[in-house]
């Protein structure tokens, strides 16, 4: 596949820095005892105590088990990132000055440096949340061809940024300061979903049912993986793909509500998961990623949350849920996580939680447009009771009640419901 524009070739190879999670032990969520996100590894707790009494804190999994998952925050507009807009600013720029940066209808989503990359759908852009300078901006709105219709977003090591436009059947290239350089596209192709590994980049085609890999530098085509099928290795509807740290390349079936594990050559390594409303399962399984210990998130529209697993395939936990509780998910879409950071929420997050990653989770509906956890542990010396005083009630996203039943969601043609 040649591209619409050349950009010079970015950085060869991906560095990822993987540390180990700990040793494996289990805990129980609700009634089903899952395999746990094992303690590991350090830091020391600090003796000075809280100034204030921490409340208000969702944990995953739910009380009384230690928690594994906080939330910490969310955003739905600049506002939420610069505060009460200013009565000059209302004044100069007016109502209209008040909607332009609303995140409307978020997909796909990455963090890179400080930022939060948002691909929103209904404003045909990607947001960008600045957390250091507290700015917000539009990305892929101005130049000759702005984005159309913008699903996902990868960025690589180097800054170069990856745009999955459907309605442009082009994947539209930004280099490091967000400017536009480059778009590969195709007529016959229709990208909803990209991720990047060294100097590849996968690209989950919806028309053509299958995943592309291609030059990153270049938008050559290198390799095809899967095709039309109900196998493992073949695809209904590829809605999402994410690499590990040793280039593995997952993806997600949106209507066999299965995930596939292919190797580096594009073989089937391992499938699991099938379309059952229970816990490990999918119902509408969406976007996927991948940290650098290999663990995988996955998250499902229906149960309302996000399923991690090993890199086995074995479910570790999951978390957000329905209802109104701090860091409940309507209609999540996108998730991705990021290693660095943390500094710039060290004030949300509980003092008796050692964060270790943030993940990030789009939200189509709801006050959490974009949510940020912390997966993490609780730090040495400190128990569930160190948190039990703020901790509030959660849910899961997983009708326990229903966990035997088959689901019911109607079986979709994939031009029945757009990802």
């Amino acid at each position: 596949m040649a591209p619409t524009t050349r950009t010079s070739p970015p950085a060869a190879t991906a560095t990822t820095k993987t540390t180990r999670f700990g040793r494996g032990r289990r805990w129980v969520a609700g009634a089903v005892a899952l395999l746990a996100l094992a303690a590991g590894g350090g830091g020391c707790a600090s003796n000075k105590p809280a100034e204030v009494t921490p409340t208000n804190f969702s944990f995953w999994p739910a009380a009384p088990d230690e928690p594994r998952v906080q939330f910490v925050t969310s955003f739905v507009s600049s506002a939420d990132l610069t505060g009460e807009r200013s009565a000059l600013d209302k004044l100069v720029y007016g109502k209209e000055g008040e909607d332009v940066l609303n995140i409307t209808k978020p997909y796909g989503v990455r963090m890179w440096q400080g930022k939060i990359y948002v691909c929103d759908i209904s404003k045909n852009c990607v947001t960008v949340l600045d957390l250091k300078t507290r700015l917000t901006r539009a990305m892929g709105v101005t130049g000759a061809d702005p984005l159309r219709n913008p699903t996902d977003i990868a960025i690589a090591p180097d800054g170069m940024k990856y745009v999955a436009d459907k309605n442009r059947n082009a994947v539209v290239v930004f280099d490091a300061s967000d400017r536009m350089v480059a778009a590969f596209g195709d007529p016959n192709l229709v990208p909803i979903a990209v991720a990047v590994f060294g100097d590849e980049l996968a690209v989950c085609d919806q028309k053509g049912q299958r995943v592309i890999v291609l030059d990153r530098a270049s938008g050559q085509l290198r390799r095809t993986i899967g095709s039309q099928g109900l196998d493992d290795g073949k695809f209904i509807l590829p809605i999402s793909c994410a690499y590990d740290p040793q280039g593995n390349l997952y993806v997600s079936d949106f209507m066999k509500c299965r995930v596939t594990k292919f190797d580096r050559a594009g073989k089937v390594v391992k499938g699991f998961g099938t379309l059952a409303r229970s816990v490990g399962n999918f119902v509408r399984p969406k976007h996927i990623t991948v940290d650098s210990e290999g663990l995988v998130y996955v998250v499902d529209a229906a149960f309302n949350n996000v399923q991690v697993f090993d890199p086995d395939g074995r479910l570790l936990t999951f978390f957000g849920g329905a209802g109104r509780h701090p860091g409940y998910m309507k209609l999540p879409v996108g998730v991705a996580t990021w290693d660095g950071d943390l500094d710039l929420f060290k004030d949300k997050i509980h003092p008796a939680f050692e964060a270790r990653r943030l993940v990030l989770v789009t939200n189509q509906f709801g006050a959490n447009r974009v949510a940020v956890f912390a997966i993490g542990q609780l730090k040495p010396g400190k128990t569930a009771a160190d948190v039990s005083a703020g901790r509030t009630v959660v849910t899961t996203g997983i009708d326990m009640a229903a966990t035997t039943r088959p689901s019911t969601r109607p079986i979709f043609t994939p031009d029945m419901e757009a990802p």
